[in-house]
């Protein structure tokens, strides 16, 4: 039987969370060794490098990959010229860099020319199965992708911690980073290949540029507000400081990862074949906002409350400088993973260049914010960053209203009920986290502190936030678990047979 746009969307959801979660426990395993075996300064090494990586990336694909998913209709001449200027468009790039490794390397402050040469092959490695991962998401391969993804960070991880025990140091981090990226394009292609036909047909390179410019611009943007902070650290506060700093960024990035982007990659592809049903839109950017505030939340007061205990179990003792902006940073968990909903919509509906001009004014805040909070020290920037993250938000969120006509206040019943439960929690947990502290170990103190909040929002949701929240809402929550429970009895009785 045929899966409807929904069932698809709902298997695309678990697969990506069950396998994020993996992704999750992985890196996290990475993390914790990897943060013993190597000191900050190689951490900041290949952060400072990986500034101009990000940057390139952006020019690597200009859009090719996105355009090919928003695209309602696709045929092989469209598909041919996507590949074949995602090819050239690769290559470019890394001879970009070759060349010019000195000048581009000054630019970041850094002197590692070698391995920004050595890194940049990555270009010419991707670009290969670029048209190939967007196609899969597009038909909502999630389970393929998922698996993919999963099996690369595998890869990244195993290859990083040898390396790094064998003295690589920050070279351990770059050699691991090809690899994955060759298995992540070998799997690619497997399970998605196509033909390759060096081919540029005018119509669809036009389309694919347009398209693409708008994208590649916003990206350009997005990518300074996400590396802009990086940037100002490495440029005035030192390697060794981005270490930390960087450090404490990834922690936050973890639960970002693993639920909003997860959401994110999901919806694109949605989304874009729902771009003209507005009311559909609404009932998907509200209800999902929702559950982000409630898987956010708790993750926010736990860290707060236990953030020492956690950076000592996940990176170890000698990482103490990253507690401060840490804790600084989480208060931006929910406006940052929120975001990205927001960021999938508009991207759906072709608003490719109103996105660009909420991108500029991210990237002017994260930079222009980051030379102020470096007055002092990296909690200075983990400051200024967090406020650019949740004006960010409200801009988009603006931005959205206008698209689809989905007013504020639709969207602040949502959150009401949510804001009102954590608000309490957090008080509660604030008040218990002094003898929770005198528990004998670190790792024991952040178990019992999680579980204490957790069972608070179930209490909580089962008994007030499932009551005062929109109709819509509990209908969107039964339809999540009727959803799961027909995956769960359609998986016992395969087993079953």
């Amino acid at each position: 039987m045929k899966e409807s746009n929904k069932d698809k969307a709902f298997l695309g959801v678990y697969w990506m969370t069950i396998m994020g979660l993996t992704s999750v426990v992985i890196r996290l395993l990475i993390t914790m060794t990897l943060s013993r075996l190597l000191r900050p300064e190689a951490f900041g090494q290949v952060a400072t490098i990986q500034i101009i990586i990000s940057f390139a990336e952006i020019f690597w694909m200009m859009g090719v990959g996105s355009a090919i998913v928003q695209k309602k209709q696709l045929n092989n001449d469209y598909i041919a010229t996507g590949n074949t200027l995602n090819l050239i468009l690769g290559l470019i790039i890394y001879a970009t860099i070759f060349i010019f490794a000195s000048f581009i390397a000054g630019i970041v402050g850094s002197d590692d020319v070698i391995m920004l040469r050595v890194l940049s092959i990555v270009f010419v490695i991707h670009s290969i199965s670029g048209v190939s991962e967007a196609l899969l998401q597009k038909e909502m391969q999630f389970k393929v992708i998922s698996i993919i993804n999963t099996v690369a960070a595998l890869t990244n991880g195993i290859v990083a911690i040898t390396l790094a025990f064998n003295g690589f140091g920050a070279w351990a981090l770059v050699f691991a980073q090809i690899l994955s990226v060759m298995i992540q394009t070998i799997l690619s292609l497997i399970n998605k290949p196509i033909k390759f036909r060096l081919r540029i047909e005018k119509e669809s390179a036009k389309e694919l540029l347009n398209f693409g410019t708008g994208f590649a611009l916003s990206k350009v943007f997005n990518n300074i507000a996400n590396q802009g902070d990086y940037f100002v650290v490495s440029q005035t506060l030192g390697s060794a400081a981005l270490g930390f700093y960087n450090r404490a960024y990834q922690l936050l990035l973890v639960p970002t990862n693993l639920i909003a982007t997860v959401m994110e990659r999901v919806l694109f592809p949605l989304l874009a074949r729902y771009q003209d049903e507005h009311e559909k839109i609404r009932y998907v950017v509200l209800n999902l906002t929702a559950l982000i505030a409630i898987l956010a939340f708790p993750i926010t007061i736990v860290s707060l409350t236990m953030g020492a205990d956690l950076v000592q179990v996940v990176l170890g003792p000698k990482w103490e400088q990253t507690i401060m902006p840490f804790k600084i940073l989480i208060i931006s968990l929910f406006f940052r993973m929120a975001y990205k909903i927001g960021d999938a919509l508009v991207r759906s509906l072709g608003a490719i260049y109103k996105r660009l001009w909420v991108q500029i004014a991210y990237a002017t805040l994260i930079i222009g914010g980051a030379y102020i909070g470096k007055q002092w020290g990296i909690a200075g920037v983990a400051v200024t960053t967090t406020i650019a993250i949740i004006i960010n938000y409200f801009i988009m969120t603006l931005l959205i209203g206008h698209l689809v006509a989905l007013k504020m206040r639709e969207l602040l019943g949502y959150l009401a009920p949510i804001i009102l439960v954590s608000i309490l929690i957090g008080a509660i947990s604030y008040m218990i986290s002094s003898p929770v502290a005198n528990l004998p170990s670190a790792l024991l103190r952040l178990i019992v502190m999680t579980l204490a909040v957790g069972l608070m929002y179930l209490v909580a949701f089962k008994f007030f936030i499932l009551k005062y929240m929109p109709e819509d809402f509990r209908d969107f929550i039964n339809i999540v678990k009727d959803q799961m429970i027909r995956k769960f009895v359609a998986k016992n009785n395969r087993s079953n047979k």
